[in-house]
């Protein structure tokens, strides 16, 4: 993992723990999307790019990163010689 990588986990993990943490609790609709962001922070905990097939059930047996995370991607690309 590269110094750039990490950073770019640690700013997205910043980011959603401060989208998670002024959403209302008591709104189903904030539920859903603190569910959808735990699931992500879990996976950039673990230093992997979250992907849509985390949430969702897809054809096939492909799942993509999620398009928010697509400088992880590139950083990651960039690093893998």
């Amino acid at each position: 993992m590269t110094d750039t990588y990490e950073s770019l986990l640690n700013e997205h993990i910043a980011r959603i723990e401060t989208l998670i943490a002024g959403r209302d609790n008591n709104s189903p609709w904030d539920q859903e999307l603190n569910k959808v962001d735990r699931k992500n922070l879990a996976s950039l905990y673990e230093g992997r790019i979250p992907e849509y097939g985390d949430h969702i059930e897809l054809l096939g047996d492909d799942s993509y990163p999620m398009s928010e995370f697509n400088d992880l991607v590139e950083e990651s690309r960039l690093a893998t010689p």
